[in-house]
């Protein structure tokens, strides 16, 4: 299944963070892209709901220009 996550930049609070998303509860900041995309993985886990394997879930990860 494939999951959208919007992802912003803020450059007055100089972070990025997730807008919107396809993922439940998904609420996320981080000061640098990489880490904010390794906090949304570790974090899909525990908001998708059954016992669905990380491996089969793209993420989709939307940043406007």
């Amino acid at each position: 299944m494939i999951y959208n996550v919007k992802i912003h930049y803020d450059d007055e609070k100089r972070i990025y963070f997730v807008s919107s998303s396809d993922i439940p509860g998904l609420h996320v900041e981080s000061e640098t892209f990489d880490q904010l995309i390794e906090i949304v993985r570790d974090l899909a886990s525990d908001l998708l709901p059954g016992d669905r394997a990380l491996e089969a879930i793209e993420f989709r990860f939307l940043v406007p220009a």
